[in-house]
């Protein structure tokens, strides 16, 4: 992915023109003047050279005081990514494909629950998924963390050690980005509460597993010096204690260290009751009784913010790399 300090004046225009897009419904040339600070003339000599590169920008008409005003909006049906969650469940892990759009939005029946045991396996089963229609992109997320591009911690212990993203293109022919799970998910759930501009944390417990964390700021997802921010397992909770003690502490320490806005903490494999969740916060509440500012939410579905994390992560990565233009 080509970074902001290797960017052209023009790439650096059209990146944020595509980003304006991206956040909002859509907008007139004047409005992305506004918003850029950049002339009408020079938005639509830059939204011409959008248009004549790639299938993402689309026009509608408007009226305004009787008048037709040309609005541009992206065609989020323009590319298509091939998401890939691998999931942790009693000791197994499975994997399930889906086909979207750049929303997330599901475009074909899902193959899933394959379960992995092996790097074979796993590019045979998306050899398989991509055989009819392959994707722009396959965005995999993954119960484990990338250190130098290799993947060092995983449940899958065939696939530790293995530069994942180079081996599933090599053996696809498709552009691959690998991501960590609690990230994905923290990431989806906080564009899809609009939390993803200030400081978003997720905490996910899986069955047969540590928890791990997902760290969100202002639209960056923090992976660390070593990619192993998040990894709280290596921390000093004494997991042997009652869970609901741990989620105490474990969110404490988030919210000591970072003053997030949101908390998301994601207990649907923990059978925790109502009251429980009631006493957690409450027991944070009077521990705490300076911070005010922050959100707790027990209520998200891992799953759901899984798949959004991971469409939104390709959706950026896509429109980043159209600005190389």
């Amino acid at each position: 992915m080509t970074t902001n300090s290797h960017l052209s004046a023009r790439q650096q225009n059209l990146k944020r023109i595509l980003s304006l897009l991206d956040e909002n419904d859509e907008l007139s040339a004047k409005d992305l003047s506004n918003l850029t600070g950049l002339s009408i003339v020079s938005i639509n000599k830059l939204i011409d050279v959008l248009s004549s590169h790639t299938p993402i920008i689309a026009t509608n008409f408007i009226n305004t005081r009787g008048r037709r005003a040309k609005t541009y909006h992206l065609n989020y049906q323009a590319y298509k990514l091939g998401i890939v969650e691998l999931m942790e469940n009693h000791k197994q892990v499975q994997a399930t494909f889906f086909f979207t759009d750049l929303t997330g939005k599901i475009q074909s029946p899902q193959y899933s629950n394959s379960k992995i045991s092996s790097i074979d396996q796993l590019i045979a089963f998306i050899k398989q998924a991509t055989k009819n229609q392959p994707p722009q992109k396959i965005i995999v997320g993954v119960p484990g963390a990338e250190i130098n591009g290799y993947l060092q911690i995983s449940d899958v212990e065939s696939l530790r050690g293995i530069n994942l993203s180079a081996t599933i293109q090599k053996n696809t022919g498709i552009e691959t980005i690998i991501v960590n799970d609690a990230n994905a998910a923290t990431f989806g759930a906080a564009i899809d509460l609009k939390e993803s501009q200030n400081i978003s944390v997720g905490l996910y417990f899986p069955n047969d597993a540590g928890p791990g964390v997902g760290i969100v700021i202002n639209n960056h997802l923090i992976n660390g010096a070593d990619g192993l921010a998040g990894e709280v397992e290596y921390g000093t909770i004494d997991e042997h204690q009652d869970i609901t003690r741990q989620i105490i502490q474990y969110v404490q320490n988030i919210i000591s260290f970072l003053n997030p806005h949101l908390i998301v903490i994601y207990i649907e494999r923990l059978s925790l009751t109502n009251l429980q969740t009631k006493q957690i916060e409450e027991t944070i509440k009077n521990n705490l009784p300076l911070h005010k500012k922050y959100r707790l939410d027990f209520s998200r579905s891992f799953e759901k913010d899984y798949l959004k994390g991971l469409a939104t992560i390709g959706r950026k990565n896509i429109l980043q790399n159209l600005v190389i233009i």
